[in-house]
C-alpha cells in the first residue's frame, strides 16, 4: 500500500472516530442534563478534567507542546474559548429545551460557516461539487431531525439562534486553527483548549454559584467517564488530527456524520422514533459525504 494511500486511510478512521464519538456526547450529555444537572456545570466539570487527564497523560508520554510565545498562548485561549467555552455552554444551555439531535444539527451547520470564512478570506468561490455537498448535507439533517424541530416551534427561536452562535464560533476556531500556523497542534492543541474552555466556564458556574455535578449511581459514574475520555478527550483529538491531515472546509464536511449518528444513538437510548423521512435523510447525509470526498480528489 502506497504512503497516500495509509495517510488517505488514517485520515477517514480518524474523521469515522470522531464524528461517532461526539455524536454519543450529545446523548449522554442530554441524560445528564435531563437528570438535572446544570449544562454549565457539566460542560466545566466534562472539558476541565477532560483537559487535564490529557495534559497528564501527553506529559508522561513527553508528547506534550507548550505555547512558546505570547502568540501561541493567545491562539490556544481563542480556539478554547470558541471550540469549548462557547460551543458547549450555548450548545447545553439550548439542550435544556431542545433535543440531542436538534442541537447536533444546529451545531453541524458550522461547515457552511467555515466554507463561507475562508471564502471570504480567500476571495475564492468554493468549488461547485462541494457547495452540492453542503446543499444535500444540510438537506439531510433537516430531514433526520426536523420533525423534533417542528414539535418545538417557534416559540423556541432564541434555543436555536443560541445554538448556531455556538456553531459559527466553532467555524471560527476551525479557521483560525487552520491558517494561523500554531506551533502546538493535533492533541496537545486539544488538550489545551479544553482545559482552557471547561476553565473558563467553570469560574462562570462558580461565579454564579451553580450547585455541583452529584454522580450517585455506578451507571452514571461510567457515563461521565465516557464523556470525559472517548467523547471528549479521544474525540476531539482525533478531530484535530483529522483537520491536520485535510483542509478546513473539506473535513468539516464529514461533521454531517455527527446528526446522523446521534439520530441513530437516540433511539433505544432516549427513545427516540425514527421516522422513513430521517432514513430518508440519512440517504442524503452518506451522498453528502461522498461528494464532499469527490471534491477533495
Amino acid at each position: 500500500m502506497s504512503q497516500n494511500k495509509m495517510i488517505l486511510r488514517s485520515y477517514y478512521w480518524l474523521l469515522l472516530a470522531s464524528t461517532l464519538l461526539m455524536a454519543s456526547a450529545f446523548v449522554v450529555s442530554k441524560l445528564f442534563i435531563v437528570d438535572g444537572i446544570h449544562p454549565l456545570v457539566l460542560v466545566a466539570s466534562r472539558f476541565t478534567l477532560a483537559g487535564a487527564l490529557a495534559i497528564i497523560w501527553l506529559s508522561l508520554r513527553r508528547q506534550l507542546e507548550t505555547p512558546k510565545t505570547l502568540s501561541d498562548v493567545g491562539g490556544v485561549f481563542l480556539v478554547g474559548t470558541l471550540q469549548t467555552a462557547v460551543l458547549f455552554g450555548t450548545g447545553f444551555i439550548a439542550m435544556e429545551h431542545l433535543s440531542a439531535a436538534t442541537i447536533s444539527l444546529l451545531t453541524l451547520t458550522m461547515p457552511i460557516w467555515v466554507t463561507g470564512m475562508l471564502a471570504l478570506m480567500n476571495r475564492k468561490f468554493p468549488p461547485l461539487l462541494q457547495l452540492i455537498a453542503l446543499g444535500v448535507g444540510m438537506a439531510g439533517v433537516a430531514l433526520i431531525i426536523g420533525s423534533g424541530v417542528s414539535e418545538a416551534g417557534m416559540g423556541e427561536l432564541q434555543w436555536f439562534a443560541l445554538a448556531l452562535v455556538g456553531a459559527a464560533c466553532w467555524a471560527s476556531a476551525t479557521v483560525f486553527t487552520k491558517t494561523s500556523g500554531l506551533s502546538i497542534t493535533g492533541w496537545s492543541l486539544n488538550a489545551w483548549q479544553m482545559l482552557v474552555g471547561g476553565g473558563e466556564v467553570l469560574i462562570l458556574a462558580l461565579a454564579m454559584d451553580l450547585p455541583g455535578i452529584k454522580l450517585v449511581l455506578v451507571s452514571d459514574i461510567l457515563l461521565f467517564i465516557w464523556l470525559v475520555v472517548p467523547a471528549s478527550i479521544l474525540s476531539f483529538g482525533f478531530w484535530f488530527s483529522a483537520l491536520k491531515l485535510g483542509g478546513a472546509a473539506v473535513t468539516s464536511g464529514y461533521l454531517f456524520l455527527i446528526p446522523l449518528f446521534t439520530a441513530l444513538i437516540s433511539v433505544p437510548v432516549l427513545n427516540a422514533s425514527f421516522a422513513p423521512m430521517q432514513l430518508l435523510g440519512g440517504v442524503a447525509v452518506a451522498a453528502a459525504v461522498w461528494l464532499m470526498s469527490r471534491s477533495s480528489t
